[in-house]
């Protein structure tokens, strides 16, 4: 074999293990049944004891066999570097996207068995209940899917879509079609964690950044039929501008302060709110916590009013929609004087989503 193929091969397979453990390290902290798996499938057997002596033996002699070989073939020197959009050979791509589309599989795979399917019987293996399963690892999903993102964009930029664009396509496509769907069980294990510990602003941005991500992933796949019909997709940067404004601006009419305040009292009973920190939050809550039962309310309403100085007239330029009517809500509700705090619970408000 020439150097010109060997050296693609060991670059293409290193790239692969590479990105095969940061996937696969993600993976497995996101899922415990599928942690369980890997775990079992890479069990060591007995003679693993000598496997670091083996692995060293065999890298001091590959390498002084490659350097022999490499020496031998006498290679020509390059005159030139070539674009980077002609110079990357297919091995350099295909193994990599074939690889994490095979442990993309396998994991899509456990989340429509257990997630989707509720099978007890893997759940049991991995010593969890359904819920606790469910409200795990989403963190690890989102950046699983911000990782992707990235691979699809250097993908798009560096490799030539004249040469085997059905192949790059139909890898790339099925890569952001797995994503999807983790992006679909993200959401579902959020949606679990917060029926059990109800809205903070972290789970907040974590969701509305789930709901981005897929649309993300539905442009790009829209992008990448177009870009395989051969037609323009000059149009894909201003869609992309366009769909993240819109997600904003969603996020701030969603009223996420508000939402908090009504998912924390539907979840959670008096005595396991956390008043400290319902106290930190924006005066768009004001009316949901003024249904909170006294002294609670007062507590929570008078470090809100002191915090935002709503007990003050505004400035000409300082009135908004939410201050008016928290000032409304304030006015026709007055805070008790002086306020009883109660003590807040020992326990953590924001538990390990892990």
């Amino acid at each position: 074999m020439k150097r010109r193929q060997v050296v693609p091969v060991l670059v293409s397979l290193g790239v692969t293990a590479v990105l095969l453990l940061v996937f696969g390290l993600l993976f497995t902290a996101a899922d415990p049944v599928f942690s369980q798996f890997a775990h079992d499938l890479l069990q060591a057997p007995g003679w693993a004891e000598t496997l670091p002596v083996r692995i060293f033996l065999f890298v001091v002699f590959g390498v002084v066999v490659s350097a022999a070989v490499l020496v031998a073939l006498r290679p020509v020197a390059e005159t030139e570097i070539p674009y980077p959009r002609v110079s990357i050979g297919r091995m350099l791509w295909v193994i990599p996207l074939a690889g994490l589309n095979l442990l993309f599989a396998a994991f899509v795979a456990v989340q429509i068995t257990v997630l989707f399917g509720g099978n007890e019987r893997v759940l049991k293996t991995a010593g969890l209940t359904y819920a606790e399963y469910a409200r795990s690892g989403f963190f690890e999903l989102v950046t699983v899917s911000f990782i992707v993102l990235a691979i699809v964009a250097l993908c798009w930029a560096l490799l030539n879509p004249a040469t085997h664009r059905w192949l790059l396509a139909s890898l790339l496509g099925l890569l952001c079609a797995f994503t999807l769907v983790i992006l679909v069980s993200a959401l579902q294990r959020l949606g679990l964690y917060l029926d059990a510990y109800g809205l903070t602003r972290l789970r907040a941005t974590v969701g509305v950044t789930i709901w981005w991500l897929g649309a993300v992933f539905v442009l790009v796949l829209i992008a990448g039929a177009v870009r395989l019909a051969r037609r323009s997709t000059t149009w894909l940067p201003r869609t992309f501008v366009a769909i993240t404004a819109v997600t904003l601006l969603a996020f701030a009419l969603w009223n996420p302060d508000a939402q908090i305040a009504e998912t924390q009292q539907a979840a959670r009973t008096v005595d396991r709110l956390d008043y400290r920190y319902l106290s930190s939050l924006g005066v768009e809550a004001v009316p949901a916590l003024d249904r909170l039962p006294e002294p609670i309310r007062s507590c929570v309403l008078d470090r809100i009013v002191r915090a935002h100085s709503l007990d003050r007239p505004d400035p000409w330029n300082g009135w908004n929609w939410a201050r008016d009517q928290a000032r409304t809500t304030l006015a026709s509700h007055p805070v008790l004087q002086p306020p009883q705090c109660p003590v807040s619970p020992d326990r953590s408000y924001i538990p390990n989503p892990d």
